[in-house]
């Protein structure tokens, strides 16, 4: 082996030292950058809240716009069919034990559970028994986040 190889060798092997130093101070710098951009970070306000309602086991959960918009909270009106209180079936939701329920808008941006009786189901749509009156608002798109905020339940 002569003399010029093994010096080429080297300075191969010096080279790829070296850029491997600088990879890992790289690496080191852009660290540090990142936990200099959380410094004085406030956290938005919540998106949701929830207030007990005296005398019920139901709370109202009250979104931020913000939040809304973030879960794509949307709405619709139970409305009257054919003699029949009828309701999307995407506003439907049942409990741990098996009760259906769905929950009603009173104001903009809050939200309570109540309790319905469903007679039957029929394509996209649920003829209710039982039920909020006529006219109520009740979330379709976003029920299940309004109740994961009523129940404080995390995402993963």
């Amino acid at each position: 082996m002569s003399w010029s190889h093994i010096k080429h060798n080297c300075v191969w092997r010096l080279r790829a030292a070296c850029a491997g130093l600088v990879l890992i101070a790289a690496g080191v710098a852009l660290s540090a950058c990142n936990q200099a951009t959380t410094v004085g970070y406030e956290p938005a306000k919540p998106v949701s809240k929830v207030e007990p309602i005296k005398g019920t086991e139901a709370g109202l959960v009250k979104f931020s716009a913000l939040g809304a918009k973030k879960v794509g909270l949307q709405t619709a009106v139970i409305r009257k069919d054919g003699g029949q209180k009828v309701i999307p079936s995407a506003a439907l939701l049942y409990d741990s034990e098996g009760k259906a329920f769905a929950y009603t808008s009173p104001e903009p941006l809050s939200f309570v559970r109540k309790e319905v009786e469903v007679e039957h189901m029929d394509g996209d749509r649920v003829v209710l028994a039982q039920g909020p009156p006529i006219g109520t608002r009740v979330v379709t798109t976003g029920a299940d986040e309004v109740y994961g905020a009523e129940f404080e339940v995390e995402e993963e």
